[in-house]
C-alpha cells in the first residue's frame, strides 16, 4: 500500500508540475520540453513499480522496459537542460546524435544483448544477468545525465544571483534524483544482485520535484506561481471538504442511527450537508486562495501602465527634486513598496536624497553604499555578507545602482512590499527597466539645474566680455588699417626703385653696357629674376592693399585671350624647359571672338596658375587649354605635380596660407597669388575650377563671361596657396 501510494505522489507531483510548466507558456521550448521530462519520470516510476511486482512469467520483459523507459528519461534530461530556461531554443548539434543514439541504445534495451537472462538464486529471488551491451546503456547514461548537468553548471557559473540561485536548486535535485536511481535501480542491482531498494524508485524523483517547486515558490523559477498558487488552494479545498463532509456524515449517522448503515434519512441527512457544503464553498475558496497567496503571489499590477506613468514624469520633469519625489511616489504605490530612497550622487558624493514612506531609524552613509557593488541586490537571495547586513540593518529589501554610460548617478533603495511578499520576478524586471529611465533623467535633471545655476552668472560674464570684445575690436580696426596704409605706402615706396633696379639689370643683360662674360651674365640674371619675383610681390601686396581699402577696381575691354595666353606661355617656357617640364598650350581650332574682361588682372591670374604649374611640378607636363563660347570662356591648367592634400583644400585660397608640401617645394612663396585669383575672377563674375588629388597632379582655371558684367563688387575672401 505505501508503494501504491509513494507511485501516485511521484505520478502525480512530477505530472502536475510539468503541466503548470508547459500551460505557462506552450510556445516556450523549456516548457514543452520540461512536460516531457516530467512525463518521462512518471512513465519510468510506473513501469518500476510494474517489474517489482510483474505479472506472472514477464518479470524479465518489464525488468528491460525499465531500462528502455531509463534510455528515454535520460535523453528527456539532457534535452530539457540543453535549453533551460531560454523560451526559444537555441542551435545545438548535440540533439540529434543524442536522439539517434538512445533509439539505438532504447531498442538494445528489449533484447538479451543488455540483459540476457534471470538468475535465480536458491532463496528463489531471481536478478537478472547483465550482458555486454549493458555497457553501452552505461554509456549513454553517464553521457546525457552528465551533459545535463555540466551544463547546468556552466550556466550557472556565468548568470546573475538570481537566477544562479534558481540553477542551484535545480542542479541539486537533479543529481540527487538521478543519483540515487542510478545507484539503487542499476548498479546495485546488476553488479551487486541488491534488489532491496527497487520499491523506493518512485521516491527518488520526488527530490527532483520538490526541489524544482522550492525554486518556483522561493526563487521564482518559471514565473508560475500564480498558477501554482490556485492549483493548491483549490486542492486544499478539495481535500478539506471532501474530508469534512465525510467525518460529519459518518459522525452525525453513527449517532443518530446506529443501528442503520443507510437509510431514507440518512440520504436526506446527506444530500442537506452536501447543499450546506456546498454553500459555503466559495468563502472556503477564498480564504484558501488568501493562504496560498501569502505564500506564492499577492499583488498584481500591469507592468506596462507603470512603465507609462513613470515615463510620462521622467518626461515632463527637469526640476531634480520634483522629479524624484513624484516617480519614487509613483513606483512605491504602484508596486505596493512601505518605503523607497533614491541617493543621487556628484562626484562621488551625496548629492540629493528623496524618499518616500516612513523615514528608517538612521540613514544610509556613503561608505555603506559603496559595499552594495553590485548593479542590483535583492536580500532575500543573499545568504550572508556584507552586503546582506547592511541591507537588513536599514531595512532594504533591493538596492540598486544606476549607472548611465559606465558612470555611477546613484541609488535606489527600496524597501518591503506591504503584502510581506518576496519581490517577484516580473517587480525585478520592471525596476531594471526603470532603473535605467530614471538614471537617465536624473542626469538630464542634474544638468539642467546646473545649467540654471550658471546661467545666473553667466550672463554678467557675457556682457562684460562683450564690452572688452567692443574695444578690441576697435582696436583692431585700427591696427587694421595702419597695416594697410603701411603696407601700400611701403610697396609704392619700394616700387620705384626696383622698377629701376629691375630695367638697369635688363639693359645689362640685353648688352647695352657692353659684352657681358658668361659667368657676369649668369650672376645678372639671377639678380633679374630675384628683382622680377620682388616686382611681382610688391604688386600683390598693393592689390591686397586694395582690396582692403575697396580700391580693386575691374576695367574691361575687348581682349583677344588666345594672344593673352599664348604670350604668358612663350615668357615661362623657359622656365619650363630649364625644369626638363613640357609646357604645352592647346590652341583654339576656330577664331575666337575678343572677350569683355579686365586684360591686366586676368593676366595676371593666368601666368600665377601657369607659374604655379611649372614650380609644384618635377616632371612631366603642364598643359594650358581654352574652351570659348559666346557666353564663356574656360581655362584649364593641368599638372603632373605634388597635388594638393585633402586636408589643405579648404584653405587653399585663403590669404597666406600655403599647403605644407608647396612649402618644402618652393619656400619663398607668400601665399597670395590663389587669393588674388579667385578674387579677380569672382570680381568679374566668374568662378574657379580646381581639382587636385596628393602626388597626382592639379588642374586650376577659371570660367568668365565674355561680356561686361554690371554686377556690384563683392568683398569675398578667397585662399592663396
Amino acid at each position: 500500500m505505501l508503494q501504491i501510494i509513494i507511485l501516485a505522489m511521484a505520478v502525480l507531483a512530477n505530472v502536475s508540475l510539468g503541466l503548470l510548466v508547459f500551460l505557462k507558456n506552450p510556445k516556450s521550448s523549456t516548457g514543452r520540453r520540461f512536460l516531457f521530462l516530467t512525463i518521462a519520470i512518471a512513465l519510468w516510476a510506473i513501469v518500476n513499480y510494474i517489474s517489482i511486482h510483474p505479472p506472472a512469467g514477464s518479470q524479465l520483459l518489464t525488468i528491460r522496459l525499465v531500462l528502455f523507459s531509463a534510455s528515454i528519461l535520460n535523453l528527456a534530461v539532457f534535452l530539457t537542460f540543453r535549453v533551460f530556461p531560454f523560451a526559444k531554443a537555441p542551435k545545438d548539434k548535440l540533439v540529434l546524435p543524442s536522439i539517434l543514439f538512445t533509439v539505438f541504445v532504447a531498442g538494445l534495451t528489449l533484447t538479451p544483448m543488455v540483459f540476457s537472462h534471470l538468475q535465480v538464486s536458491s532463496t528463489g529471488s531471481a536478478t537478472p544477468v547483465p550482458a555486454p551491451g549493458i555497457a553501452l546503456f552505461l554509456l549513454q547514461t553517464l553521457a546525457l545525465l552528465g551533459g545535463a548537468i555540466v551544463t547546468l553548471v556552466l550556466r550557472y557559473r556565468v548568470s546573475r544571483q538570481r537566477v544562479r540561485q534558481q540553477f542551484k536548486y535545480v542542479i541539486y535535485g537533479l543529481t540527487v534524483s538521478f543519483s540515487l536511481i542510478i545507484l539503487t535501480n542499476f548498479i546495485l542491482v546488476a553488479f551487486f544482485h541488491i534488489t532491496s531498494l527497487l520499491p523506493f524508485g518512485a521516491a527518488y524523483t520526488l527530490f527532483f520535484s520538490i526541489s524544482v517547486t522550492y525554486s518556483v515558490v522561493r526563487q521564482r523559477l518559471f514565473d508560475i506561481r500564480l498558477v501554482l498558487a490556485k492549483v493548491v488552494a483549490y486542492l486544499l479545498l478539495l481535500v478539506t471538504f471532501a474530508g469534512v463532509y465525510t467525518a460529519v456524515a459518518f459522525t452525525i449517522v453513527s449517532v443518530l442511527f446506529p443501528e442503520t448503515r443507510a437509510s431514507v434519512s440518512t440520504s436526506a441527512l446527506s444530500a442537506g450537508l452536501a447543499i450546506i457544503f456546498a454553500l459555503t464553498f466559495q468563502p472556503l475558496r477564498r480564504f484558501f486562495e488568501k493562504i496560498t497567496s501569502r505564500v506564492f503571489y499577492r499583488e498584481r499590477y500591469d507592468s506596462q501602465e507603470v512603465l507609462n506613468e513613470l515615463s510620462k514624469i521622467l518626461v515632463s520633469e527637469l526640476d531634480l527634486n520634483r522629479m524624484m519625489k513624484r516617480a519614487l511616489t509613483a513606483l512605491c504605490e504602484q508596486l505596493h513598496i512601505q518605503f523607497g530612497q533614491i541617493v543621487v550622487f556628484n562626484n562621488g558624493r551625496v548629492y540629493r536624497i528623496e524618499h518616500y514612506g516612513p523615514l528608517p531609524k538612521r540613514l544610509m552613509i556613503a561608505p555603506e553604499l559603496a559595499q552594495l557593488s553590485r548593479s542590483m541586490l535583492i536580500a532575500d537571495e543573499l545568504h550572508s555578507g556584507e552586503s546582506k547586513s547592511i541591507m537588513d540593518g536599514h531595512g532594504i529589501r533591493v538596492s540598486m545602482q544606476l549607472h548611465t554610460r559606465g558612470e555611477l548617478v546613484g541609488y535606489l533603495l527600496l524597501g518591503d512590499k506591504l503584502s510581506g511578499d518576496i519581490y517577484s520576478s516580473q517587480d525585478i524586471e520592471l525596476l531594471e527597466i526603470i532603473g535605467k529611465e530614471l538614471a537617465v533623467a536624473i542626469q538630464n535633471a542634474k544638468a539642467y539645474a546646473e545649467i540654471e545655476e550658471f546661467n545666473v552668472t553667466l550672463q554678467a560674464r557675457v556682457d562684460h566680455a562683450t564690452g572688452r570684445l567692443r574695444v578690441a575690436n576697435r582696436h583692431l580696426k585700427e591696427l587694421d588699417r595702419a597695416k594697410d596704409e603701411f603696407i601700400s605706402m611701403a610697396s609704392h615706396q619700394l616700387r620705384t626703385p626696383l622698377t629701376t633696379i629691375k630695367g638697369y639689370l635688363s639693359m645689362m643683360l640685353e648688352g647695352d653696357a657692353g659684352k657681358l662674360s658668361s659667368a657676369q651674365k649668369e650672376f645678372v640674371g639671377y639678380a633679374f629674376g630675384s628683382s622680377e619675383r620682388m616686382v611681382n610681390l610688391i604688386s600683390d601686396l598693393l592689390n591686397v592693399s586694395r582690396l582692403s581699402a575697396g580700391r580693386f577696381l575691374i576695367q574691361t575691354k575687348p581682349t583677344d585671350m588666345v594672344q593673352m595666353i599664348a604670350d604668358e606661355v612663350r615668357q615661362l617656357d623657359t622656365h619650363a624647359t630649364a625644369k626638363g617640364i613640357k609646357l604645352i598650350f592647346d590652341h583654339p581650332t576656330q577664331t575666337l571672338p575678343p572677350a569683355q574682361i579686365d586684360d591686366n588682372k586676368t593676366r595676371q591670374v593666368i601666368m600665377n596658375f601657369i607659374d604655379n604649374a611649372i614650380y609644384y611640378t618635377q616632371s612631366g607636363e603642364v598643359r594650358v587649354t581654352l574652351h570659348q563660347t559666346a557666353d564663356v570662356a574656360r581655362l584649364e591648367v593641368t599638372d603632373t605635380g605634388i597635388g594638393v592634400p585633402e586636408g589643405a583644400k579648404k584653405k587653399l585660397f585663403s590669404k597666406f596660407y600655403r599647403a605644407d608640401n608647396a612649402q618644402i617645394v618652393r619656400p619663398d612663396g607668400t601665399g597670395l597669388g590663389l587669393y588674388l585669383a579667385k578674387r579677380v575672377v569672382e570680381d568679374q563674375g566668374g568662378t574657379i575650377i580646381f581639382n587636385s588629388t596628393e602626388g597626382k597632379g592639379s588642374t586650376f582655371g577659371f570660367e568668365l563671361p565674355t561680356h561686361p558684367l554690371p554686377a556690384p563688387h563683392k568683398d569675398n575672401h578667397g585662399h592663396s596657396r
